[in-house]
């Protein structure tokens, strides 16, 4: 099946948890034909748990959200079908949640600065390396990659903090998100996990199944070492 071109209207509801039962075994049955969906499903699907990290609620000013949603929102769009009509409930929730995130990014950028770890991923055949940044909200990853197998259509990596004591059957570890190198097995991928670095303290990368699924499946396939 052809990529979506634009978010699907189920999407947000899906990974906030806002779908009924029916409706989210159809969505997960559509992210099974739908790649772009699948991609944007690992690429937001640690936004839920960063949201935990955002600032306590308070009461704003009078008619402050209409004056910030006057100057970023888009002209109202007309009535939509009724099956459109939830999405556009979620609206002051996706809002939100943009905001929460843009509020992440300003303490990544300027706030808690950590120091720097370099590591080298280790895994048959690859050449990837991984520099880690702790800040006051998590950790921020930057993957740089000479040479890694792509794994598509039927797979997707994702890099996981994990504690000593994870096992298969007693998983404790936090996902930072899914990549995958580009058509000649190279490329640079920025990723963040709301994760505890006294807490979480080595670096996985495993092999999972481009399903749409946030949990983890597959094996791991690379292991962080420190760089010398």
């Amino acid at each position: 099946m052809a990529e979506r071109n634009g978010a699907h209207p189920d999407l947000a509801a899906y990974l906030l948890g806002a779908l009924t039962p029916p409706e989210a075994a159809a969505f997960e049955a559509h992210l099974h034909e739908c790649e772009g969906c699948r991609r944007e499903s690992g690429e937001l699907g640690a936004l839920p748990e960063l949201l935990a990290f955002a600032a306590p609620p308070f009461e704003a000013p009078v008619g402050l959200a209409d004056r910030v949603l006057a100057t970023i929102a888009p002209p109202p769009l007309p009535p939509a079908a009724p099956r459109r009509s939830r999405w556009r409930l979620l609206v002051p929730l996706a809002t939100a949640t943009a905001a929460a995130g843009a509020v992440l990014v300003v303490a990544l950028s300027g706030g808690g600065n950590g120091g720097l770890e370099r590591y080298a991923l280790r895994g048959a055949g690859a050449q990837v390396s991984a520099t880690v940044q702790t800040t006051g909200v998590g950790r921020e990853v930057t993957v740089s990659i000479d040479r890694l197998r792509d794994p598509r259509p039927d797979g997707l990596y994702e890099l996981w903090f994990v504690a000593p004591d994870d096992r298969r059957g007693h998983p404790h570890r936090v996902s930072a998100g899914t990549f995958h190198p580009d058509d000649e097995g190279r490329g640079t991928v920025r990723l963040v996990g709301a994760a505890d670095p006294k807490v979480y303290t080595r670096i996985r990368v495993s092999l999972e199944p481009a399903d749409g699924k946030p949990r983890r499946q597959g094996p791991d396939v690379l292991r962080a070492v420190p760089a010398g």
